[in-house]
């Protein structure tokens, strides 16, 4: 019996396709016939050994998420779904094809706040990056005002006192004017009882010449959301709908860039940024904040550059 065209054509299509064998470039929409794709690689992805252990951390390369770096299954986590362990993504928040790494300081955009400057050695770096898949780490720093817990890979916070505003912080390494702080979140449910609403980032200088804050947050005063940032030497808003929808996904991010700070969103159906001047901090801790909400945040994101 004669094959039917369909499947004639389908089996010459076939067997016209070059396998994608060990060393062929790969990637996640082309992945490998033989082995694995070493999607970690600094280099353009290739097929290798799929029981390798390129790194030598005694896991095979077909388990993974770093290849390239000893850590084996303590980088299985994989915030954005790429096939690259959170421990060696260049942007952890964003699966290729993320804007790719223009300036080579190992920092791809969105993650990377100055795509267009920069080096290996002297331009951006992620400082620190958790999707709380594994809890709340132990360095970080909780304040006032509420509680925070770990729970289905989100830090989740509950308020206590609804006029305080709570934080979770991480200490920054290297004190630096140069600096980006992003966060993913949900609102669940706001306080009535609180004279004001927000959720968001913040960053902190606690040196002893005096505390300093600078905080970006969607935040709700008297019926009226805003995106606002605000610092000892300004405050600036803009005004947004409804950024506190239990169905909506709200993306924030601060950058103090010297005696500047930023403050960007993009929401489900909207987006908006604002600047006001600041005392030129140079953050010693940033992390997440929030104040008279139940939030859901989805990670936390720190890039500096050095002075």
């Amino acid at each position: 019996m004669r094959a039917p065209a369909f499947i004639a054509l389908g089996l010459a299509v076939s067997a016209c396709s070059p396998v994608v064998d060990i060393g062929a470039p790969c990637s996640l929409d082309k992945p490998c016939d033989v082995g694995v794709c070493n999607l970690s690689s600094p280099d353009e992805p290739v097929c290798v050994e799929a029981d390798g252990d390129i790194d030598g951390d005694g896991q095979p390369n077909k388990s993974d998420f770093c290849s390239q770096k000893p850590g084996g299954m303590a980088d299985a986590f994989d915030e954005d779904g790429d096939g690259i362990g959170d421990n060696c993504d260049p942007c952890p928040i964003a699966r290729p094809p993320a804007a790719p790494d223009s300036d080579t300081d190992a920092v791809d955009s969105p993650c990377d706040p100055d795509p267009s400057s920069g080096t290996l050695e002297k331009g951006n770096k992620i400082i620190f990056f958790d999707g709380f898949n594994n809890g709340i780490p132990a360095n970080v720093v909780k304040r006032e005002g509420g509680q925070w817990e770990a729970r289905g890979g989100e830090a989740i916070f509950t308020t206590t006192d609804p006029n305080t505003t709570a934080i979770l912080t991480v200490a920054i390494p290297l004190p630096s004017q140069h600096l980006a702080v992003q966060a993913s979140y949900r609102v669940d449910r706001v306080e009535a009882a609180g004279t004001m609403n927000l959720a968001g980032v913040v960053s902190i200088d606690r040196r002893p010449a005096g505390v300093t804050t600078v905080s970006c947050s969607g935040t709700r005063v008297g019926g009226m959301d805003s995106l606002i940032v605000d610092s000892p030497s300004g405050t600036s808003g803009k005004p947004l709908m409804n950024l506190f929808d239990p169905g909506g996904l709200y993306k924030i991010a601060q950058l103090i860039e010297n005696a500047t700070g930023a403050c960007a969103m993009t929401a489900s159906t909207q987006m908006g940024a604002v600047t006001t001047a600041t005392t030129g901090e140079a953050p010693t801790e940033a992390g997440l904040t929030a104040r008279a909400v139940a939030a859901r945040f989805q990670y936390l994101l720190i890039v500096q550059r050095p002075n």
